[in-house]
């Protein structure tokens, strides 16, 4: 088997990508597991966000007002965010619940875009358009199960990130046990 990339010696290490993999893993399942302080945390992690992105606006506003014109939107913006972030870091309970209602209505948006490009996939002729519009229907009233109980968004919210983490994990473990079969390969 000829390769593209050939590598000049034996990759070091390749086992930290396997053990950060396993630990990611490990993560992901304890979410799955305990999902209320996951939630709380993530309700945190939210806070810190918009806190932190009020910050850079507030900053690239003030290291450009002289080469854009509307830089005092982004000023304005940027100490909202922040002023925003504080509150919520301050007020877990606020945060929580804005955590829920912008999945929410992230989503909303997300399922009628998928619907709206369904319909654009028929006119161009692709067969399989009506996967996309299911998924658009079906992310669309997650969207409202999420929006009218938050207990319902409270869950989604934990379980997509710790799908995302677990889905990181493998494909970590995977690219660490390549190396290996490519040192192997080295070897022999």
């Amino acid at each position: 088997m000829e390769t593209i990339f050939k590598l000049q010696s034996n990759v070091k290490h390749w086992w930290i990508p396997v053990l950060t993999g396993s630990l990611l893993i490990l993560a992901s399942l304890s979410m799955i597991f305990f999902p209320v302080p996951t939630f709380a945390g993530l309700a945190v992690l939210f806070g810190w966000s918009l806190f932190a992105y009020g910050g850079f606006n507030f900053v690239f506003a003030v290291r450009n007002r002289k080469v854009f014109k509307g830089w005092i939107w982004y000023l304005m913006f940027g100490l909202i965010e922040m002023f925003l972030g504080a509150y919520l870091l301050f007020q877990p309970g606020l945060a929580a619940e804005a955590l829920i209602l912008y999945l929410g209505f992230w989503l909303t948006f997300t399922g009628i875009s998928r619907i709206s490009f369904s319909f654009v996939m028929k006119d161009m002729g692709i067969d399989n358009w009506w996967w996309t519009l299911i998924g658009g229907m079906l992310t669309l009233t997650l969207a409202f199960l999420i929006i009218m109980n938050p207990i319902i968004g409270m869950f989604s919210a934990v379980y997509l990130v710790s799908f995302a983490i677990f889905v990181v994990g493998l494909m970590a473990i995977s690219f660490g046990w390549e190396l290996k079969k490519l040192n192997d390969l080295l070897t022999e």
